[in-house]
């Protein structure tokens, strides 16, 4: 249990091609420590004459180096942290190979605001809005560096065609979710907090509320939206002990435990971003909503 409902931090997920990389990245360094080229200048120097010699218009030179064209305009905001990025791509060598690409199939690259293939693609992306799309000319040092695979040489110029097919909000999708899940299953009781935390309590207990830096001793089950249980200490000999407001548990908890008292029980269903957000835990995928059916055993 603790180690599922306890905050801990675990390595975001990478696509395998990016893991491939990095682990090569890994292997390489000492290698790239004694390489003295200047990266930044070769990369502005080819990324300027593959521009010229192929004719290609509208390209805006970022800080970083990156160059950004945008083909087609989209529309609305552009994407913010706890939102997913819907996509289509293609990535290429500058003679032309094309190393990996979803153009052509059904389905889509989706990645947290952030979180894509390397920094030049989370630069890029961060210019657009949904429905556009874009060539983003990456120089090595904000793609793969000195990291190679047998078509991707090391400290490559990449070219990405993108598209932005959609832009999530986690915090509409699971407001919505919540709500269906509620009514299909003719739940009742329930109270939206402004944190988007639902809280429904099923048994009245005694006493004050728990408070921050109180010790609250708790018997749950978590369980996902679809029953299935992911942990639960139902039967244990103890229940868990934490203390309210420390940042020991989930943000969920943390604030649902307040609106309980000794005794009481309740059903808390938890928006993703007051649970492991774009991480996960162990069981949890990212952006699980999670709910926790939770009794107050005690409060000091």
């Amino acid at each position: 249990m603790r180690t599922s409902l306890f905050r801990f931090r675990v390595a975001a997920w990478l696509p395998a091609f990016v893991l491939g990389f990095f682990a090569l990245f890994l292997s390489s360094c000492e290698k790239e420590e004694k390489d003295t080229t200047d990266y930044a200048a070769r990369d502005e120097a080819t990324i300027q004459a593959y521009i010229a010699d192929n004719k290609l218009t509208g390209f805006e030179r970022q800080n970083s180096g990156l160059y950004v064209a945008i083909t087609q305009p989209g529309t609305g905001n552009k994407p913010t942290k706890d939102q997913l990025i819907v996509a289509k791509y293609k990535a290429s060598l500058l003679d032309g190979t094309v190393f990996e690409s979803n153009m052509n199939t059904l389905g889509t690259f989706d990645f947290d605001f952030g979180q894509g293939k390397n920094a030049g693609w989370n630069e890029g992306f961060n210019l657009l809005s949904k429905g556009s799309k874009a060539t983003f000319l990456v120089p090595s040092p904000l793609a793969y560096r000195g990291a190679s695979n047998s078509i991707v040489p090391a400290n490559a110029v990449i070219r990405y065609d993108v598209e932005v097919v959609d832009i999530i909000d986690y915090a509409v999708r699971d407001e919505a979710t919540i709500k269906a899940y509620i009514e299909a299953n003719k739940l009742t009781g329930f109270q939206r907090q402004p944190s988007g935390l639902y809280v429904a309590i099923t048994q009245a207990g005694t006493g004050d509320n728990a408070k921050k830096n109180q010790t609250v001793a708790a018997r749950y089950k978590g369980t996902f939206l679809d029953g299935k249980v992911f942990d639960s200490n139902t039967t244990a000999a103890a229940p868990l002990s934490f203390v309210v407001g420390a940042g020991q548990v989930i943000p969920g908890w943390d604030e649902g435990f307040q609106l309980l008292n000794k005794g009481s029980k309740a059903i808390l269903l938890i928006p993703s971003d007051l649970a492991y957000g774009a991480r996960g835990a162990g069981p949890i995928p990212a952006r699980s909503i999670l709910r926790f059916d939770v009794e107050v055993a005690d409060i000091k």
